[in-house]
């Protein structure tokens, strides 16, 4: 991956430590630990829902531009 997919304007490309699953509306909690040199646009951030079980995995977005 190249060096400028990597914002240096401050910008946080962390997923959130829980989001609502799209099936039950319960909480889904991340399972995959942050890369070694942070998250990148194109990571694959894996979540499991708490009371469906149902497993989601998501793409880390491109950051717009200003």
């Amino acid at each position: 991956m190249a060096d400028d997919a990597w914002p240096d304007d401050g910008t946080d490309l962390a997923p959130d430590p829980v989001i609502t699953c799209i099936d039950c509306g319960g909480p889904a909690h991340l399972l995959t630990e942050a890369p070694e040199f942070g998250w990148a646009p194109g990571d694959v951030a894996v979540y499991r829902c708490r009371d469906c079980g149902d497993r989601w995995d998501l793409v880390v977005p491109e950051v717009d531009d200003p």
